[in-house]
């Protein structure tokens, strides 16, 4: 549930004081009773203010599902990364393929000797390449990769909300994690199956 700074003034005004008229919460806001009237019919609907008849309005409780937007789409990514996989420039597609379905994995990275990111192959890049290629036993990685710079990379200080937009904005599903200070060196990935099961699990704690 998505509440306004006024409804949450209001919420703060109730708890510090209840019951309030709606004469009384207009005036703390300094407003006038007909601009809050909507707001007032909301937290009583959604059970967080009560109504009383000729007493006015009285804070109840924070219903159990209300989540914290907050936490929900402004926290860093940094505790929700998952694991990278890397492959060398020379691993054959035959590799490729196995790690990708044995590590039931999207995508795999490719790095130098250092750990440095030299590119990243998608399900989809080995699929459009065994599909349109009779002949795949002689490739290796870096002939189906996607090379930097055309990577897309994020930090794991940046928020959920804007590595979504990225992820959306690129139509991927996974995007890796680099250091702020060296963006070449990788320190897990996020995906979009791994933003989705967080919202989920925040969503159960709020509901339990």
């Amino acid at each position: 549930m998505y509440l306004t700074k006024r409804q949450k003034q209001i919420i703060e005004l109730t708890k510090e004081k209840s019951p309030m008229t709606s004469e009384q919460i207009a005036e703390k806001l300094d407003l006038h009773v007909p601009t809050i009237r909507g707001d007032l019919r909301l937290l009583t609907a959604i059970e967080i203010l009560k109504s009383r008849p000729k007493v006015g309005y009285e804070f109840s409780q924070m219903p159990k599902s209300s989540l914290n937007f907050e936490e929900l789409y402004d926290s860093s990514i940094a505790n929700i990364l998952k694991k990278p996989i890397f492959v060398q420039v020379n691993t054959t597609l035959q590799e490729c393929v196995n790690i990708l379905f044995l590590k039931d994995s999207g995508s795999l990275y490719v790095v130098d000797d250092n750990k440095n990111l030299l590119g990243l192959i998608s399900r989809k890049d080995l699929l459009s390449v065994t599909v349109n290629n009779a002949d795949t036993d002689s490739m290796v990685a870096s002939m189906v990769m996607t090379r930097m710079p055309n990577l897309i990379t994020v930090t794991s200080d940046m928020t959920i909300i804007e590595v979504g937009k990225l992820l959306f904005q690129h139509e991927v599903d996974s995007l890796p994690v680099t250091e702020k200070e060296n963006p070449r060196q990788v320190v897990g990935k996020i995906t979009k199956n791994r933003i989705f099961q967080y919202f989920v699990e925040l969503g159960l704690r709020y509901e339990n």
